[in-house]
């Protein structure tokens, strides 16, 4: 008999709960899930099983759904979720909310922890909108008393290639993410977040803390020596504006280069390329990301388990606001790309891939 886990999840009508979560958890061994489906939309059970259905296989294990409609503008949140709550298994909540929304969620999830509730809470990254805002929520945590409870969640943490990776010595590290998509179903989201909030204040900053020894120290000693933005399209009528519906000075391409005394960091991302690209290099060394992988599959196991070493924590998400405020103070022009613009040009030619 596989032991059941109980999951509270905030956001999961979202696409991402949809295309990843869903299908993680039907996949996930030895455990059997009950999981509590948290959304704004008036949603039966069964209409909610049938949404979610479409990207998940249904085989092992047992994963049971059911579906509440919530109002977060009120302070009980979710009062049906006091007959599915454990009082003796741990009871885990999953916030895939956008970080405004996030607030009321952690005082509620608070208040179920004073009520003597096992509590495991984690957030979806991106945590915070900015420096203040990180702070403000870290605050909250803290005064509900949820600072040993919460850890935040970053799927790039559990891909395969990162999960293997050890910390080493190196001079020169290079992080690359261009995807052939754009905006999909993320067009609100996106517009207010862009491409240097969006993948590399969270992504490639997490990965580079699990290189370095000192990471806050060593942060502090970086400096912004190119900070490229650029749009897919012609910025009115084409690409981007297109999509939105709306000029927008938002980049959807970022190129940022960080030195101190004696490394360097590249960190290169976009939309709407030719093909899907993504690797990290570190020297001579090249690793590609399997894009078939489902790394949320080995976070929720994670989760689930009790590991903690290959999740985020709050402290680097704050040290990685600092930066990007800082390269962002460093303010450029946007530049325009065609969609479907080649990615050669950000291939390492003279190195060897792993």
């Amino acid at each position: 008999m596989h032991p059941t886990k109980h999951l509270f999840i905030f956001g999961s009508t979202g696409d991402l709960v949809q295309r990843k979560i869903i299908p993680a958890l039907h996949a996930l061994p030895h455990f059997t899930i009950h999981t509590v489906a948290l959304g704004r939309k008036n949603l039966t059970t069964q209409e909610y099983q049938t949404l979610v259905s479409r990207g998940a296989s249904v085989t092992s294990p047992v994963v049971h759904i059911d579906y509440i409609k919530i109002d977060l503008d009120t302070p009980t949140v979710c009062e049906e979720c006091s007959k599915y709550l454990s009082t003796t298994e741990q009871n885990y909540f999953y916030v895939a909310l956008p970080p405004q929304q996030s607030e009321r969620v952690i005082q509620y999830v608070g208040s179920l922890k004073r009520a003597n509730y096992p509590i495991t809470l984690l957030i979806e990254k991106p945590f915070g909108t900015s420096y203040a805002n990180a702070l403000h929520l870290q605050k909250i945590i803290r005064d509900e008393r949820l600072t040993n409870d919460t850890l935040i969640s970053d799927h790039y943490l559990f891909k395969k290639e990162i999960v293997a990776l050890e910390r080493r010595p190196f001079t020169k590290l290079k992080l690359v993410s261009l995807e052939h998509v754009g905006l999909e179903k993320r067009v609100g989201y996106y517009d207010a977040v862009g491409a240097l909030r969006d993948m590399v204040q969270s992504h490639f900053l997490n990965i580079v803390f699990k290189l370095l020894a000192h990471p806050e120290k060593d942060i502090e000693h970086m400096h912004i020596t190119t900070h490229e933005r650029a749009q897919y399209g012609n910025g009115s009528t084409s690409g981007y504006a297109r999509d939105l519906g709306k000029s927008s000075d938002t980049e959807t391409f970022v190129r940022v280069i960080l030195k101190t005394h004696n490394q360097e960091f590249e960190f290169v991302t976009g939309k709407k390329f030719a093909t899907k690209l993504g690797y990290l290099a570190i020297d001579d060394t090249v690793i590609h990301f399997d894009t078939a992988d489902n790394p949320y599959i080995r976070l929720f196991s994670d989760l689930f388990l009790g590991k903690r070493e290959h999740f985020a924590t709050i402290e680097q998400s704050i040290v990685a606001w600092q930066l990007i405020e800082k390269i962002q103070e460093k303010k450029t022009d946007l530049d325009f790309y065609e969609e479907n613009r080649p990615v050669h040009s950000f291939h390492h030619n003279t190195i060897h891939s792993t």
